[in-house]
């Protein structure tokens, strides 16, 4: 039996309407939370971007959306493990394949529509190397080590964070009380508002949201997205880093 049809007999969402309360607590619990934290660290600490910042960012990320889903969600018995995909695991190798697929289709396709985005509301691509993110991603220019750290990090260990939020949850959450495509939808615009940055980060994430909600109502785990949101950010990052040490390569070159 295909992996698609076992999960929806083992593991689907219950077809009750979900509780207002339930959604409340996971956004506070999580984006709410998130963003506070953010905000008291950079209007009251007056912390300037740096490696060290960096981290504190990707782990307050990981453990942030991780617990509100295991707090708000499972410790309250609102979700299941199975319920989200997440145990017991199903996973195809073939998926890992697949993901990659995915992602070399994705990533060309969301950069071009972002960009597009960016020229087309502001006129200029000033924005993608002004926002916070890039700042964050990039603290002080290239270095191996916020290389390795926003791999490990930001793409590894936060993708596992957000799909178990934004997909194991949330779309759960609206799938139980709207159907599946309210929530790929409203699951995708939140996804990206948590991502809120410039606007081809906004317009990027949203399609990725878009894709990876699809990807979870299919095979029913959440390890799919997160092979997907995993190999998107990690390449993304390398070629970001790869872009900068060219950069500044061909910088001591000329110099």
């Amino acid at each position: 039996m295909p992996p698609s049809e076992t999960a929806g007999q083992q593991g689907a969402p219950s077809t009750a309407p979900a509780s207002w309360v339930d959604l409340l607590l996971y956004l506070i619990a999580g984006p709410g939370v998130f963003f506070g934290a953010g905000f008291l660290a950079n209007h009251l600490g007056g912390l300037k971007p740096s490696l060290l910042t960096t981290t504190i960012s990707y782990t307050l990320n990981i453990v942030i959306f991780m617990g509100a889903v295991l707090v708000v969600g499972v410790w309250r018995k609102r979700l299941s493990m199975a319920e989200i995909g997440l145990y017991p695991v199903r996973w195809r190798w073939s998926w890992l394949l697949l993901a990659g697929i995915i992602t070399a289709i994705l990533i060309p396709i969301r950069g071009l529509i972002g960009l597009a985005v960016e020229i087309l509301v502001y006129g200029n691509l000033e924005g993608l190397v002004e926002g916070q993110r890039m700042q964050t991603l990039i603290p002080g220019g290239f270095s191996w080590a916020a290389f390795l750290i926003s791999i490990v990090m930001g793409g590894v260990l936060a993708p596992v964070a957000e799909e178990l939020f934004f997909r194991g949850a949330i779309y759960t959450w609206f799938r139980a009380r709207w159907g599946v495509p309210v929530a790929v939808v409203v699951s995708s615009m939140l996804f990206a508002a948590a991502h809120f940055d410039t606007l081809v980060v906004v317009v990027t994430a949203f399609i990725l949201g878009l894709v990876n909600a699809l990807i979870f109502e299919r095979t029913r785990s959440i390890w799919a997205s997160i092979a997907v949101h995993a190999i998107n950010n990690s390449l993304a990052f390398t070629l970001v880093y790869l872009a900068l040490g060219l950069s500044s390569l061909l910088s001591r070159t000329v110099n």
